[in-house]
């Protein structure tokens, strides 16, 4: 999943935001002495997208994309799920999304993590600048989806336009897409709920030793 979500699945699983976030950026065995919260969240990241890329509905969404741009699937879809997650907000949170979403970029933007080993530059600048330009707010347009898109697209090792591959999608694409995300997207909510529970008791029972 993309930012959007995993933000949205920490408030929703009472889980550290930062900590969730920052599953993109942070990667192999943790270090035992990182903060507890930000290693519940990043081990949720990691969790909710093996769940995701299983997820019969998020696999038959990848198949919608002929090639070449179906290798570039889970990407495109994942940043699709957060134009879905914008267009159906209200659906899935009861704040109003530009609060909800200002209360979130404050308390990022205050955030200085640090790790000599996992976060050795603090906050990762691409977090910084999704808070100060409010790039989440922007996904409810597919002009901010293809823009994203291709700013994905040119970090890629082999630099791609992707945007190009939403301009291969029919309006039934699109409607079957959406219609799957509505299925998927309460199934996801409902699995990390239940995971950071049963993460919090292993780091709770790991600690007792």
């Amino acid at each position: 999943m993309n930012f959007l979500a995993h933000l949205h699945l920490a408030d929703h699983s009472m889980t550290s935001p930062l900590g969730n976030l920052l599953g993109d950026f942070v990667k192999g065995p943790l270090s035992d002495d990182l903060d507890a919260d930000l290693r519940l969240g990043i081990l949720l990241h990691r969790a909710i997208d093996r769940f995701t890329d299983s997820h019969e509905q998020h696999r038959a969404a990848v198949a919608l994309f002929m090639p070449p741009w179906r290798r570039y699937g889970p990407i495109l879809v994942d940043l699709i799920y957060d134009h879905f997650l914008c267009l159906h907000w209200a659906h899935f949170c009861a704040d109003p999304q530009p609060e909800w979403l200002e209360r979130h970029y404050r308390a990022l933007l205050r955030a200085q993590p640090y790790h000599p080993h996992h976060l050795a530059h603090g906050m990762p600048l691409a977090l910084r600048r999704m808070a100060e330009q409010d790039w989440l707010g922007s996904y409810i347009d597919k002009h901010a989806l293809a823009a994203a898109l291709d700013g994905i697209g040119r970090r890629l090792r082999r630099p791609q336009p992707l945007s190009r591959a939403l301009t291969t999608l029919t309006a039934s694409d699109w409607g079957e897409m959406e219609r799957g995300f509505l299925r998927f997207y309460p199934q996801l909510m409902a699995f990390a709920g239940q995971e950071a529970i049963r993460l919090g008791a292993a780091f709770t029972e790991r600690d007792l030793f």
